[in-house]
């Protein structure tokens, strides 16, 4: 494995009973890169992501995560390549009963990765990385707008100080100006921390303009992955139903008039 890659999956299957999710299904991410895994709806996304989190053990195949061997690893190993890697759940999955501040501290305690005197300093400069106001540590998610609330999600992911950076529809329910807002703040943190991040999205703005590269999943492996331009002149039937027709033709007429 090339030192530059912090995932490499190769041949992976994932089942439930006599239903295969995925067949084969071979995906590497270069260390520095935004890769965006899209498709359809039924092609697998979330277990993919499970699987490369190690929240799930692929039926098959070999995963590599920072080049280390994460099939073969015993618990206490899976454990640390966990810790390498922030998690940003779909609808932000914070507790609803503690603060923003002490959702963010949570990791920080569980691993007891920080002395107590400096936890609060250590949360306080995840929350601002987020772009949330100081006055948001205190509030509960309740309190939050949507886009708060997502910033409150990717400061607790932010952590450990993870190498690796995975969002689950890191834009859905913001507003454009928000969607965009965010996405420049992926841009930000992966060039100001030197984060890797893959990100399953459906919002064409971040597939277009959010990201290096995009993974397209399709029968049951990674049908085709480059950029979305690159994608977008290709001719297997679920590239050109995804990128070329529907709301995906309206925008992509209207990225060319803006480009014209």
């Amino acid at each position: 494995m090339s030192a530059d890659l912090i995932v490499e999956a190769r041949g992976i299957v994932n089942r439930f009973g006599d239903v295969v999710v995925h067949d084969g299904l071979d995906l590497a991410l270069a260390r520095g890169t935004i890769m965006a895994l899209v498709g359809g709806s039924g092609s697998g996304k979330t277990v993919l992501l499970r699987s490369l989190i190690l929240l799930r053990q692929p039926d098959a195949g070999s995963l590599r995560l920072f080049g280390q061997d994460a099939i073969a690893a015993d618990e206490p190993q899976r454990q640390r390549l966990r810790q390498r890697i922030g998690v940003l759940f779909q609808a932000g999955a914070l507790f609803t009963g503690l603060t923003v501040l002490e959702n963010v501290l949570l990791p920080l305690r569980e691993h007891g990765a920080v002395e107590t005197r400096y936890l609060t300093e250590i949360g306080m400069l995840k929350i601002g990385l987020s772009g949330l106001p100081a006055d948001a540590a205190h509030k509960y998610p309740a309190e939050l707008s949507g886009g708060m609330v997502k910033r409150a999600a990717l400061a607790r992911a932010l952590a450990l100080d993870p190498e690796l950076l995975v969002l689950d529809e890191p834009t859905s329910g913001l507003d454009p100006i928000g969607a965009a807002a965010f996405d420049r703040l992926i841009a930000e943190l992966r060039d100001l921390l030197g984060l890797t991040i893959l990100q399953v999205t459906h919002d064409l703005d971040s597939i277009w303009h959010g990201s290096d590269t995009v993974a397209f999943l399709a029968r049951r492996k990674v049908l085709a992955i480059g950029s979305a331009a690159e994608l977008s002149r290709r001719d297997e039937p679920e590239l050109v139903a995804y990128f070329r027709e529907g709301r995906s033709a309206a925008f992509v007429h209207e990225l060319a008039s803006r480009q014209a």
